[in-house]
């Protein structure tokens, strides 16, 4: 019976003819026609063994793929395997299907934690981005709200500089005094002569009344 997980794959007489020639020559060699026939029996029941022992290696082989990603339909279209059943039955067959079902589970669940630690990764760096701008904005408003102090002070020393200062007092000298100013004197005399003269109001005269004589 032909094996359907086979199909595609054909073989000439002559290659089956050379094959078993060279496989079974000391049988077919034999001249002892029941003898003969015992050797190729079991030459036929080995192949037979040999056959399946090929057919578990090729499951061996597709399991091989399944766990290193592939899925049965892409083996499917990369063989001449014509289901995805054919893969599963082979794979069965070669006692592999436990340790497929094993490796892709921890492949899913190995899929799923480096989801989460890329998760949790994209999560601290935008926190770090966050308080990066936070710390920034801090900054920002900690400079503005110095220089807007700094500002104050010095429109505060500049009104206070512009405001006309009172003049030195000149110092008293004795009346019939004489003797030469020092250049700080001299300064002082200069800036209150430079200041302006207040004019002064003559104090009002009352007036008297003059009795006017009548002729």
């Amino acid at each position: 019976m032909k094996d359907p997980t086979t199909e595609g794959y054909e073989v000439s007489a002559h290659e089956i003819d050379g094959m078993v020639r060279n496989l079974c020559a000391y049988a077919l060699g034999e001249p002892h026609p029941l003898r003969r026939y015992l050797d190729l029996t079991h030459q036929q029941v080995l192949f037979d063994g040999m056959a399946d022992a090929l057919r578990r290696e090729r499951g061996k082989a597709l399991a091989a793929l399944l766990i290193a990603g592939a899925s049965a339909e892409q083996i499917v279209e990369r063989t001449n395997l014509t289901k995805a059943l054919d893969v599963a039955k082979l794979v069965k067959a070669a006692g592999e299907d436990e340790h497929v079902k094993q490796a892709l589970r921890a492949a899913v669940s190995a899929e799923r934690k480096a989801v989460a630690e890329a998760k949790k990764r994209e999560a601290a760096a935008a926190a770090d981005v966050k308080r990066s701008a936070a710390a920034a904005a801090a900054a920002e408003r900690k400079a503005a709200a110095a220089a807007a102090a700094t500002a104050r002070r010095e429109a505060g020393a500049a009104t206070k500089a512009a405001k006309p200062g009172k003049s030195p007092a000149l110092p008293e000298i004795p009346p019939g005094t004489r003797r030469v100013l020092t250049a700080d004197e001299l300064k002082a005399l200069s800036e209150v002569l430079a200041q302006p003269k207040q004019t002064r109001r003559a104090p009002a005269t009352p007036t008297s009344s003059v009795p006017v004589s009548r002729r």
